[in-house]
């Protein structure tokens, strides 16, 4: 069987398996809907919701059969993106008109966040090099730093922040800026920043990373197979940054769910129209519509990323395909 072939059989096998795993998570929160205490439609929809809303909401739950059949024929919509409608955060609204583009942009920020979180954990890690008992000076202070929940670190530095502009510029009499302080729908890219810095700086991303890569790096540098390449004579970069595209990928992948997951309080604190913000909104006003969908966008995210990854590692390392993996 050649290379290819088994490249393909491989990529449908995590495919399937990826598909498998979104089904099972589609229903854990399925049965989490029909387990809610007292009656399922009372407990899933705001006060006050008229009759036939409710009935339209136990036709699209399949509240109105049992829990296999009722499954199916929601999953059975879900998997063409058709979650109902909003019932509060945006009446009548389809709720992926409504959930994609705030979904969009927290993907956006948490990638971004995670990105520049690599990049500088790749700097420090080639400016620290082999580990020491002079860098516990820096590095003992910076896991003190890091080590605060995400949501602690937003409100520190929104407080912060706010503090700052009302002492040094309101008070002196300048134009504070647009998004003081911190509101919501600002078309300024400021607050996306701070709440950028904020992933970044808290639940020991930053630190963990930082670890992993400085880690995987030294490990390359030891390698046998370097130290024949140093006899040679020929230059080892090429050769250690090729080796380092997987654990660098795989750091990625298992790290978005941190990221994903801090990313829901922290653009709440920043007041930031995501994912985040719109998932605790409609959960508080019992828009259940609006909260499913969310739940299996977040999940079918964090799924099909770490499916790309193991495709990629497949293309890329030809033992991964060998191997049957």
């Amino acid at each position: 069987m050649s290379r290819a072939a088994r490249l393909a059989i491989a990529a449908l096998r995590r495919a399937a398996g990826g598909l498998l795993l979104l089904v099972g998570a589609t229903f854990v929160i399925y049965i989490t809907i029909r387990s809610a205490p007292g009656d399922a439609i009372d407990a899933i929809s705001p006060m006050g919701t008229p009759p036939d809303v409710k009935a339209r909401l136990m036709e699209e739950f399949g509240l109105d059969r049992d829990p296999f059949t009722g499954y199916i024929a929601w999953l059975m919509r879900s998997l063409f993106g058709d979650f109902g409608e909003s019932l509060v955060f945006s009446p009548g609204a389809p709720v992926m008109e409504v959930v994609l583009p705030a979904f969009g942009r927290t993907l956006l920020l948490s990638a971004s966040a995670l990105v520049a979180c690599l990049i500088l954990a790749i700097l420090a890690a080639l400016l620290l090099g082999e580990p020491s008992r002079r860098q516990q000076l820096l590095t003992g202070p910076l896991y003190v730093a890091t080590a605060a929940p995400s949501f602690v670190v937003a409100v520190v530095f929104v407080q912060f922040v706010n503090w700052g502009i009302k002492a040094f510029l309101v008070e002196g009499g300048y134009v504070p800026p647009s998004w003081y302080p911190l509101e919501m729908y600002t078309e300024s890219l400021v607050p996306y920043v701070f709440a950028g810095l904020t992933l970044i700086a808290g639940d020991g991303l930053f630190m963990d990373f930082f670890n992993s890569v400085r880690a995987d790096l030294n490990a390359l540098r030891n390698a046998q197979f370097i130290a024949a390449v140093k006899a040679k004579g020929a230059r080892t970069l090429g050769h250690i940054a090729r080796n380092m595209v997987m654990p660098l990928l795989s750091g990625y992948a298992a790290r978005l769910p941190i990221v994903l997951g801090g990313v829901v309080i922290v653009e709440y604190v920043f007041t930031l129209d995501g994912g985040g913000y719109v998932l605790l909104e409609a959960a508080r006003e019992r828009d259940f519509p609006v909260v499913v969908g969310l739940s299996v966008l977040f999940t079918a995210t964090i799924i099909a990323v770490n499916l790309l990854t193991d495709i990629i590692r497949a293309l890329v390392d030809p033992r991964e395909v060998a191997h049957g993996g």
